[in-house]
């Protein structure tokens, strides 16, 4: 079973390049070529669902490592447990729908069928990467991975410059995420001790408020939380294919899955679920708000998202069993009626030609099983019977009614008012786009595009009527989230409850609102403010660094020099409470002293010296008394390399100074002290930090294993012989290359003199 993770990943792999290659043919190619991984991946997840020993058999959930550095605890570890399972589900499940969708959304003949295809399921690949990512490092990587390739996917039109605007807002402000993610992940793994994100203990204290902090702003960048959520719009740039997908179930949710998955550690720290609650209250009324603004249905659905994703972010903010529980349940059915949606008008815009509500009319006779799969998808979004969207609704209500005290008025208001909003722009989308007037033309059906919309917008209905299906799908993910959500499910009939009766009363306020909102005759869409204040500071970054770079980059070598020492100097701070002179010794033999004082002499006279030559003979000095030490402590090999470079770098120096000035320029008295305060600063941090770690040894020198291993293991009597040729044989081979190069050199600057004479 554990193998099954690393050949699906394989064939995903395989299959990138394969699409490529049937790409050249044409894009619906290798459209078919790159639906076969996500088909089998989705097969694999509901065989595991069905199967009697499922995840929960004797050998728990399928793990794989593949150790990098184990010293470093570094390593790609995957598990696929139940959260993964639903994930894996949806992601290739889904993917697997958008891509037969996209063999009839691309004509035969469109561009781009060499990098579209394997573009797309790279970013299947890596979005699955994420979901069964088991360290802070594997789920780094990926969630890099999904950022550039959504990149690529965004700027697939790369000839409209707003598209390649869309493209870079999108890939900056996830980009610059990601980096405040990975501090806040090297953060917690220092503080608990694990980089495995299923051992990861509850974190507290100052350095876990950080960590949180850094964390949820990391997931807010992907999952477009205000105020970052001005990519996603944007976003909407790309082929249809492309935002269902993104929009659905990969991209935005690997935010909510990362909020979800550290809710246990961070449980007790009070910055993450008052943040959690800012970024998710902010964004579900914003969103729902900007959905009833905008008159291009993809933009509606778009802001829609933001909002759903605002409710999944409030809900696991709260992290209680049944917020989580009810979080889990609506990101599995959004899922499945945002994908629809986002089909459905794809396919709108295919056979009209337009996605804007205005100049649309009379589709719900023209298109009507396009309009059915819209109605029960929409409602399912909205939150009405009898369809899945329903039963995770009201489990969302229960969920912020069960609260006490600031939390629950908090919960009620935003979730509530969140779900009027949801009613109303859901309202406004289905009149905009299939309501009455004048009759729009509409071309021929492309059945590869009807038939994954149906399937999704049955899938609604079927998960309604098979509710304890969905709660066996959706039940193990929340548990493992929290333990507490074991005693939760969903129910078709919840009974005359408050939260039922809140629930309709949602209903009826967000429709009459929605029709309002439809009636309303809208001149021109809103502005891009927040996408605007974003680019103009991208530009600003890109515009001024031209002249950051001029100031830093200067080139002056002894800035630079002084600059890097100084750095060197601070850094030593850090070690000054650990040093310790008790262990110290002046020598193991006089003529080391000698030798040192000889160093310091050359030094001291080199950084007096006005003259290029006596420079660089003190500099010479310097290097072969570093030698003789070298050579009293039995280490002739270092002792012979640095001779050997002392050699070249003189013999250089002093060949290059003839095309020179005899003495230094002239310097004023505050610069010359400048230079040597930071150069004897930087050398006490150094003797700081060499006195701190010899005070503090990590362990005992292995000789007596070193000594068995010379005559076992390296047939040698000779312990050094063996150390340098089996041991440490590649930096014997780097020192015998550097030999040979100073060798080389040597000769060549002979020849070149003799060439010269």
């Amino acid at each position: 079973m554990q193998q099954v993770i690393w050949t699906l990943l394989g064939a995903h792999v395989a299959g990138v390049v394969l699409a490529a290659i049937a790409g050249f043919r044409s894009i619906r190619a290798g459209l078919a070529v790159a639906a076969f991984a996500p088909t089998i991946t989705a097969i694999w997840a509901i065989w595991l669902f069905v199967s009697q020993d499922g995840l929960a058999g004797a050998d728990g959930p399928p793990t794989s490592e593949l150790v990098w550095v184990e010293g470093l605890d570094l390593a790609f570890r995957m598990q696929v447990d139940s959260l993964a399972l639903l994930m894996t589900l949806l992601v290739s499940g889904i993917g697997a729908l958008v891509f037969i969708y996209a063999i009839g959304y691309f004509a035969p003949d469109a561009a781009g069928g060499a990098t579209f295809p394997p573009t797309l399921l790279a970013f299947s690949a890596s979005m699955l990467g994420l979901v069964w990512s088991d360290s802070i490092w594997t789920l780094f990587i990926f969630w890099e991975a999904t950022s550039i390739t959504s990149f690529l996917l965004v700027g697939h039109k790369n000839s409209d410059a707003n598209v390649q605007t869309a493209a870079r807002r999108a890939l900056m402000i996830t980009g610059v995420g990601g980096l405040v993610l990975l501090a806040g992940l090297i953060i917690l793994a220092q503080d608990v001790g694990s980089s495995t994100l299923t051992n990861l203990a509850a974190a507290e204290g100052s350095r876990a408020t950080l960590a949180a902090i850094l964390v949820m702003i990391g997931a807010a960048t992907k999952s477009a939380q205000v105020p970052f959520h001005v990519w996603l719009p944007g976003a909407m740039a790309a082929p249809t294919p492309v935002s269902a997908y993104l929009h659905s179930a990969t991209m935005v949710k690997a935010g909510v899955l990362l909020v979800a998955v550290m809710g246990t550690t961070f449980a007790d720290v009070q910055a993450w679920k008052v943040l959690g609650l800012a970024f998710g209250i902010a964004s579900m009324i914003w969103g729902g708000v900007g959905a009833l603004r905008h008159v291009d249905a993809k933009l509606i659905l778009a802001w829609g998202t933001i909002s759903q994703l605002g409710l999944l972010i409030t809900l696991l903010a709260l992290g209680t069993g049944k917020a989580v529980f009810a979080a889990t349940s609506i990101l599995f059915a959004h899922a499945i009626f945002k994908a629809g949606l986002f089909l459905i008008v794809g396919e709108v815009d295919i056979r009209t030609g337009t996605r804007d509500i205005r100049k649309l009319g009379g589709l719900a006779k023209s298109m009507p099983i396009t309009f059915a799969v819209a109605l029960l998808s929409g409602l399912s979004m909205a939150g009405a019977p009898p369809l899945l969207g329903f039963p995770a609704k009201e489990a969302a209500i229960e969920a912020v009614l069960g609260l006490s005290g600031w939390e629950q008025i908090i919960g009620v208001v935003s979730v509530v008012g969140g779900a009027v909003l949801t009613v109303a722009y859901t309202t406004r989308f289905l009149i905009g786009v299939f309501g009455a007037g004048p009759d729009t033309i509409v071309k021929p059906r492309r059945l590869a595009m009807t038939i994954p919309a149906v399937v999704l917008g049955f899938l609604s209905v079927a998960g309604f009527a098979a509710l304890g299906l969905v709660n066996d799908i959706v039940r193990p993910a929340a548990i493992e989230l929290n333990a507490k959500s074991e005693v939760y499910g969903l129910v078709r009939w919840p009974g005359i409850k408050t939260a039922f009766v809140v629930s309709m009363a949602v209903l009826i306020v967000g429709f009459a609102l929605g029709v309002g909102a439809a009636a309303r005759k809208v001149a021109s869409a809103p502005n891009a403010t927040g996408a605007d204040a974003a680019d103009g500071l991208i530009d600003g970054i890109l515009s001024n660094t031209p002249r950051f770079i001029a100031v830093v980059q200067h080139g002056s070598l002894p800035v630079y020099l002084a600059t890097m020492t100084a750095a060197v100097a601070v850094a030593g701070i850090a070690f000054t409470d650990q040093v310790s002179l008790s262990h110290l010794q002046l020598w193991d033999t006089p003529l080391q002293g000698v030798l040192a004082a000889g160093i310091v002499a050359a030094a001291a006279a080199g950084a007096a010296v006005r003259s290029r030559l006596g420079a660089t003979l003190t500099l010479g000095a310097t290097g072969i008394g570093m030698s003789g030490i070298f050579i009293i402590h039995g280490a002739p090999d270092l002792a012979l390399t640095q001779l050997l470079v002392e050699i070249i770098v003189v013999v250089g120096f002093v060949l290059g100074l003839g095309q020179l000035a005899n003495q230094f320029p002239t310097v004023d008295n505050a610069w010359r002290a400048t230079r040597l305060a930071v150069a004897t600063l930087g050398g006490l941090a150094v003797m700081a930090g060499l006195a701190a770690s010899s005070a503090n040894p990590s362990g005992v020198a292995p000789i007596e294993d070193l000594t068995a291993g010379a005559v076992n293991d390296g047939g040698g009597n000779n312990v050094v012989n063996v150390i340098l040729t089996d041991v440490r044989a590649l930096d014997t081979l780097g020192e015998v290359v550097v030999l040979a190069t100073v060798a080389i050199g040597i000769l060549a600057l002979a020849n070149t003199r003799r060439a010269e004479a």
